[in-house]
């Protein structure tokens, strides 16, 4: 970012994550950098960090991508890793053996650390692990609830914006910008509460009732809400005429 600065040129930092080690460089607030942020939680981190002043800018999410018209009875946990909150999965599974789960792998999972949650996830018959998928419908179509209890900062949380956009609820940590992200259309629980708070937040958001009807509803809602492409694309588009000076 300093050295952009010698080049005269109008110049935009997308920020789409809190973590300074993967900066390989220094951010430095100045009228002639442009900084953007995922979210809200995104902008007033750096803020706090480094000064800076960010316009908030959603990643843009089309709904036709990710839009199925099926609704299946799993609860799908995408990433499992320490950081994405695998124990508490596990945890959840062993207490609901009643509840199906699905697990979704990630691209680039460690091999040993795959096999040693296969490994615990074959001794629990509620559990389907699924591989790596490019399409995520295969697995929103056999989904009712998504569970994400990160224990990471989470900076967007795009899964959940894909999932509501289907009507399933979410339940989720209260780290990072999943408040924001999640909104009404799910449940929110500490990263560090007990099992017992994170089932009774599960089975809320999943069993059949008024409660879940209703936070089916506002899932979708919230989804279209953050993901509404013009809107953001349009902000997207301002903030860059702003920055840049209008040609002779």
């Amino acid at each position: 970012v300093i050295s952009a600065l010698g080049t005269g040129r109008p110049t935009v930092v997308y920020l789409h994550n809190v973590e300074t080690h993967q900066l390989g460089g220094t951010l430095v607030p100045d009228p002639a950098i442009l900084y953007l942020a995922n979210s809200e939680f995104t902008a007033q981190r750096w803020r706090a960090l480094c000064g800076l002043e960010c316009v908030v800018v959603p990643p843009l999410v089309l709904p036709e991508r990710y839009f199925v018209a099926e609704r299946g009875d799993g609860v799908l946990f995408v990433n499992p890793t320490q950081i994405k909150g695998v124990e508490i999965m596990f945890t959840l599974a062993e207490a609901c053996p009643d509840i199906p789960f699905l697990v979704s792998e990630s691209w680039g999972l460690n091999p040993h650390w795959r096999d040693y949650c296969l490994q615990r996830a074959r001794e629990l018959p509620n559990i389907t692990w699924n591989a790596p998928t490019r399409d995520m419908r295969s697995l929103y179509a056999l989904a009712r609830t998504l569970l994400m209890p990160s224990l990471w900062e989470e900076s967007y949380g795009r899964t959940v914006v894909e999932a509501q956009i289907n009507g399933i609820p979410v339940v989720a940590s209260n780290r990072g910008a999943l408040p924001e992200v999640v909104g009404a259309g799910g449940l929110l629980v500490d990263a560090h509460a007990s099992s017992i708070e994170w089932e009774l937040a599960l089975r809320q958001a999943y069993m059949p009732s008024s409660v879940y009807d209703e936070l089916a509803g506002l899932a979708r809602a919230q989804a279209f809400r953050t993901a509404a492409a013009p809107v953001m694309l349009g902000r997207f588009i301002n903030a860059i005429a702003a920055h840049t000076p209008p040609k002779n």
